[in-house]
């Protein structure tokens, strides 16, 4: 759940981590993440020292204290980052592989090391983040509910309750078309020019009016 799929082409994600896991696994996601947080705790500065103070000691052929002392400072300064349990088989490894004999240098040990330490931190880094996953997954989702139109009677019971009168209704205005002004203000006289008689242009007219 926490390494790169190499037959996938989609890169990792929490999610699709968290979606493969049962429920049961799911609630352990938040103690398992602390768990392997501490796995990143850089090694004991004592035992780092004493481990180091009897690799000089069986391998050093220079007898200077001052020289002694000042490998042993920047050897562990480099190292004191590193979970014990990643740099001591990385000085072993490194120990393994010199050659006569000879100390082996901080690069030669971060070699092993800083693989197996950049591993664990991806994998420490995946799980925190499938442990805020599954919260987010398991939290319960809010719905908006349904758009409900207001009724004419819910209307008129807000309207009564906050004191707000109903608005009369617009009386329906008529357009008299002896009152317009242009081409539309037709007269008597017009209608009689169309060839209408008298009687019958002032009945037309009478009709608008009414």
């Amino acid at each position: 759940m926490l390494s790169d799929n190499q037959f996938s082409l989609r890169e990792w994600t929490a999610a699709d981590a968290v979606a493969r896991l049962a429920e049961m696994d799911r609630a352990r996601l938040a103690g398992l993440a602390t768990q392997a947080a501490a796995t990143l705790q850089p090694a004991n500065p004592q035992w780092l020292n004493d481990r180091l103070s009897t690799m000089y000691l069986a391998m050093s052929h220079d007898t200077n204290p001052d020289k002694a002392t000042a490998w042993l400072h920047e050897t562990i300064r480099l190292l004191a980052d590193i979970p014990q349990d990643i740099v001591g088989p990385a000085i072993d490894g490194a120990v393994k592989r010199s050659e006569r004999g000879f100390l082996p240098s901080v690069g030669a040990i971060r070699a092993i090391a800083d693989p197996q330490l950049d591993e664990r931190r991806q994998k420490v880094a995946r799980l925190r983040k499938m442990a805020d996953a599954a919260v987010t997954a398991s939290a319960p989702r809010v719905t908006a509910e349904p758009f409900v139109p207001c009724s004419p009677e819910d209307a008129a019971s807000i309207m009564e309750e906050f004191g707000i009168g109903r608005m009369a209704a617009e009386k329906v205005r008529t357009i008299d078309p002896t009152r317009l002004r242009g081409p539309k203000s037709i007269t008597v006289e017009d209608y009689v020019a169309l060839g209408l008689s008298r009687e019958d242009a002032e009945r037309a007219i009478a009709g608008f009016r009414r």
